[in-house]
């Protein structure tokens, strides 16, 4: 009779902790994750916590830095290596696995272990900064660049799903703002950082310090993270060892087809943004064979994942197919896109506008970008203090995507003349205070409207997606520059001589005075319709936060 009594027992919580789970729960009535049943977790507590938190942060603070360090060193790069028509592809090719291997990451993460996963893409992003730093042409820097991406999407993907492990949701906001200014500092940083060694040094110390530091990373990632995180309290010893993880069973829940057909279908789609136009006609068969390819491999990835989003399949998808029955998590996700793609336009585009119009330096163009980045940081602070008042996450994201489109459309009305208006940092501000709050919203809302199981690759698909747009965004302010300089400079130059501005910006200063300033003034009307294009994606932001209505109003 013992037994019988105690069988059902052992079973009980855990079919109630699945129910409770659900992600259509607001986070109010969630239970908590003290009166959850489950005293296996991955909470970390006092001094550990802190140097934990440190070893984060550092991780985060390379990954973000390497997303603008190339800001301010491109032209240098580009001048050096005689590649200024690939310039997109050097930012493009990192972002292009950077954005594809997000979640790949966090599947991996849950199969592997995050430990040795974060150390592992850590390592894989140190050895190919190594080998940017040492990159003799273009197309050595772009081989490398992109698997640098994909350490670097490791990293932040891993960053993001360990930080939602470690502590409770009670201090979700707190390590959010902790975070995002740790963020924003990288993306301060990196802009004088590739600046400074391009001005006064060589732009290949942009990717060489990388090396010292993420090795430092590796190590205090080695000491702090527990082993078996985060379930180093758990009492079966099976549950983290090496056999477990490399076992058949284990290997057969990577999602091998997805990651195939969502890396395919990523990379021929920026590729035709990229080069079309360029390397070949927009009209052209090679341009609509991409863009055919790259939609039947992105309706494949669907299929494939509401196929195996089965719990009787053994493949576990790295997009279930419940994320998209799940309207407010896709208006998260799709916000997110869109937010990345004025904002690394803006990071990537203005400096370099201030360096070839303006004709600043590295180190002053990346000056210049501080109140827009700043103030990204300042607005993901502010917006977390309203959380902690209660205040529902849509309306902040409501207000953020407001002040982005006032902030990007102020941006685009900037003077195409070579002098500096001073208006251009009030711009700054108003956009840089818009994307931080939406972007402090996005970040926190996963635990409040994702299922527990799926902490880890929704982190890895809110970066993902992101980096996605980022990708989108710069393909499509590329392909814009090069088709408007081609276009508008045939009545000013030869051939010949738009060609060796596509290889060299500096080629500018071998033209007559009167030549320059026509050249100069297409590039500015150039960047203006950048930013235009930006702005117009900013707009369609707006509409979507009301995929996130819903009664009663998710709170954190």
């Amino acid at each position: 009779m013992t037994e019988t009594k105690t069988e059902p027992t052992a079973v009980e919580p855990r079919s109630t902790e699945k129910i409770v789970e659900h992600a259509e729960l607001p986070s109010s009535e969630q239970p908590s994750e003290e009166a959850s049943g489950d005293d296996i977790n991955g909470y970390v507590e006092g001094t550990k916590l802190y140097l934990l938190t440190l070893s984060l942060s550092l991780c985060m603070l390379i990954g973000t830095i390497e997303l603008t360090v190339i800001s301010t060193s491109l032209t240098s790069i580009t001048n050096d290596l005689h590649g200024f028509s690939k310039t997109g592809w050097i930012v493009t090719g990192y972002l292009v696995t950077y954005s594809s291997t997000f979640i790949i990451w966090s599947k991996l993460s849950d199969v592997f272990g995050r430990k040795s996963c974060i150390i592992t893409s850590i390592f894989i992003f140190v050895v190919f900064s190594g080998g940017c730093g040492a990159a003799q042409t273009t197309t050595q820097l772009i081989v490398c660049r992109v698997f640098q991406g994909i350490g670097a999407a490791g990293d932040l993907a891993l960053v993001f799903a360990i930080s939602f492990e470690m502590i409770p949701k009670a201090k979700f906001p707190t390590y959010t703002a902790i975070f995002a200014v740790v963020t924003t500092l990288g993306y301060i940083t990196g802009p004088l950082i590739g600046g400074g060694f391009a001005q006064n040094s060589t732009w290949r110390w942009a990717f060489l310090f990388n090396v010292p530091v993420g090795a430092l990373a590796i190590v205090l990632l080695i000491i702090f993270v527990p082993n078996g995180f985060p379930h180093q309290n758990n009492p079966n010893p099976r549950s983290r060892s090496l056999a477990t993880k490399f076992s058949r069973s284990s290997l057969a829940k990577i999602d091998g087809l997805g990651a195939f057909l969502f890396l395919g279908a990523s990379f021929l789609l920026v590729t035709v943004l990229l080069s079309a136009g360029n390397d070949f006609a927009w009209n052209s068969a090679t341009t609509i064979v991409l863009f055919i390819i790259s939609g039947f491999l992105w309706i494949a990835f669907a299929v494939n994942e509401w196929f195996v989003t089965n719990d009787k399949r053994i493949p576990e998808p790295i997009f279930p197919w419940r994320f998209v029955l799940n309207r407010k998590w896709m208006g998260a996700l799709l916000l997110s896109l869109l937010s990345g793609i004025p904002w690394n336009a803006i990071t990537i585009n203005l400096p370099q506008r201030l360096q070839v119009v303006n004709g600043m330096s590295p180190v002053a163009a990346s000056v210049r970008l501080i109140p827009f980045t700043a103030l990204i940081a300042f607005g993901s602070v502010i917006a977390n203090v309203f959380l902690k008042l209660h205040v529902p996450p849509i309306y902040l994201m409501f207000i953020g995507s407001c002040l982005q489109v006032i902030g990007v459309a102020l941006l685009s009305t900037v003077s195409k003349d070579t002098h500096i208006d001073h208006a251009i940092y009030g711009y700054e501000v108003i956009a840089g205070l818009g994307i931080g709050i939406v972007i402090a919203m996005i970040i926190v809302v996963p635990p409040h409207v994702v299922e527990k199981r799926d902490l880890a690759i929704s982190s890895g698909a809110l970066l993902q997606f992101r980096a996605l747009g980022a990708a989108i965004g710069l393909g499509i302010t590329s392909a814009t520059m090069n088709n408007y300089l081609s276009s508008h400079l045939t009545h000013t130059l030869t051939s010949e001589e738009i060609t060796q501005i596509f290889h060299s910006i500096s080629s500018i200063n071998t033209f007559p005075p009167e030549v320059q300033l026509k050249v100069l003034h297409a590039f500015a009307d150039g960047y203006q319709l950048q930013i235009q294009i930006m702005a117009a994606f900013s707009g369609l932001q707006v509409l979507l936060v009301a995929m996130f209505w819903g009664r009663p109003q998710v709170r954190v």
